[in-house]
């Protein structure tokens, strides 16, 4: 360490952790170094600065013998070095790193391969003195306890100390399989237990979850997400459909036990994702849709990034919106390596998703109702910055606008990691304004005074009604979906 030696100081994963990573995927020589500093920081307040080395593959490196150089002209200490131990989990953090000045920052580090230096950068930290945190997570992981893809999977162990100390997220949730004779008694024991002891607020949130599956589609996959564990995990495979397993779960449920349900690629051919009428267990159980993970993305039919397979019928995110299903938007990997966040060897080929949940701080309850208000975001790839403002209100809200031709203001702010292509401002399903800034961070203020009246939609739902989100998407690919704000007319 150079400049601030006294200031901060380097942690390394506890050794049962570090262990677990040198056991179930011991990674080979570097080929990435991964920086991942909070993305809203308080000027003055000292944060941690998380660093791992990936290698080809996105595995945690176990062959670096080195230092990582880190520079930062707008934080102190300005200048850091990390080494790192050949054999050992190239994982780290640097604790105590402050930044003094409002803005909007990234770190920089430096790194020696093959005798190139390459040069690395983190995910934005937006430093400013208000507004709520923002805590990522990866909701949709599998382990071997899935039984699906065991040769590629790794333990539930393996699911939170990577997510933990090798991806840097806040939290994450295991969503093994129960259905079609894959769930047992003793799998959700020792789900529960091991959960419970990975469990680390305000430090890191484990989300108990599972995933439920049915014959013939009937709504597709979904993910069931707890605020707490349950007596036993509920499914319906071979007659029941997504609302049928809502049902029993509410009967069921004792004093403080809550729960949602999330659908996910719904537009995977073979698994019939239209969310009809009969089968939809309304917003309070259905409150957000996962718009993309390693399967690719299901925004709209003609995206660019489709799921190898789609199905013909009406399962986008967009046809679920035009009929007044108020969802918000989440995005996980999916993974059938047990990668939180990240690649590893998978049968899926698409960019890992991440979800930002918005909250006052890091437990159990935050994150659950973060993501049941829709108080969240949906990445891939990348930890990207999106603050969304649609006539006044945040992502995710509704607001009545009684009056249709009065104009609505878009407030975005956006930071990312790589270079911003272009930020699109989407109503009722259609892109209504396209910019393209020129840099990594940008400000969009666009008013829409189209008159709504012609443009209106009508729900059983929501009666007569209008709604906005915003796509980012970067140079690198990744990409970024606001949480919609509905105008109801």
């Amino acid at each position: 360490m150079r400049r601030g030696v006294s200031a901060v100081r380097i942690s390394r994963p506890p050794e049962l952790c570090s262990k677990i990573l040198s056991i179930e995927a011991p990674g080979g020589e570097p080929a990435k170094a991964i920086l991942i500093a909070p993305t809203v920081a308080r000027p003055g307040e000292g944060f941690a600065l998380k660093i791992a080395l990936a290698d080809g593959m996105g595995y945690p490196s176990v062959e670096f013998g080195g230092v990582l150089r880190i520079t930062a002209e707008f934080a102190e200490p300005r200048e850091m070095e990390i080494p790192f131990e050949r054999g050992e989990p190239a994982v780290a953090q640097i604790e105590g790193i402050r930044i003094t000045s409002e803005g909007i920052y990234r770190f920089r580090a430096e790194l020696e391969l093959n005798g190139r230096k390459r040069i690395f950068r983190s995910n934005p930290v937006i430093c400013k003195r208000e507004g709520k945190q923002i805590f990522w997570g990866d909701p949709h992981v599998h382990t071997v306890l899935s039984d699906c893809h065991p040769q590629r999977c790794r333990s539930l162990n393996f699911c939170y100390a990577a997510a933990r100390w090798f991806a840097g997220l806040d939290w994450v949730s295991a969503t093994d399989h129960v259905s079609n004779g894959r769930g047992t008694m003793g799998k959700w024991r020792e789900g529960m237990a091991i959960c419970e002891l990975f469990n680390d607020p305000p430090h890191f949130v484990t989300l108990p979850g599972y995933e439920a599956s049915f014959k013939g589609g009937a709504g597709g996959d979904n993910n069931v997400y707890m605020i707490r564990w349950i007596e036993t995990f509920i499914e319906d495979y071979e007659n029941g459909t997504i609302k049928t397993v809502c049902d029993r779960l509410s009967e069921m449920l004792r004093p403080g036990e809550e729960f949602f349900v999330v659908p996910h690629h719904t537009t995977r051919a073979g698994k019939h994702g239209e969310i009809t009428p009969d089968i939809y267990p309304g917003e309070e159980l259905m409150p957000v849709i996962e718009i993309h993970s390693k399967w690719g993305t299901s925004e709209y039919r003609g995206n660019p990034n489709p799921l190898h397979k789609v199905h013909p019928g009406p399962s986008y995110a967009v046809d679920l919106l035009n009929r007044g299903l108020r969802l918000g938007f989440i995005a996980g990997t999916d993974t059938h390596s047990t990668m939180p966040a990240g690649f590893g060897e998978d049968h899926l080929d698409r960019l890992p998703g991440l979800t930002a949940v918005l909250a006052d701080e890091l437990t159990r309850r935050a994150v659950f109702d973060a993501i049941r208000f829709r108080n969240c975001y949906a990445t891939s790839l990348e930890r990207i910055y999106l603050d969304v403002r649609v006539a006044g209100v945040d992502q995710g809200c509704s607001i009545e606008w009684p009056n249709p031709r009065e104009p609505r203001e878009i407030d975005v702010t956006v930071a990312a990691e790589s270079e911003i292509i272009s930020i699109d401002i989407v109503r009722n399903g259609e892109t209504i304004h396209a910019f393209s800034p020129d840099g990594w961070h940008a400000r969009l203020r666009f008013v829409d005074g189209d008159d709504l009246g012609d443009r209106r939609l009508t729900s059983e739902y929501l009666g007569e009604f209008a709604y906005y989100y915003v796509r980012v998407t970067c140079a690198s690919g990744a990409q970024a979906w606001s949480s919609p704000v509905w105008l109801i007319l």
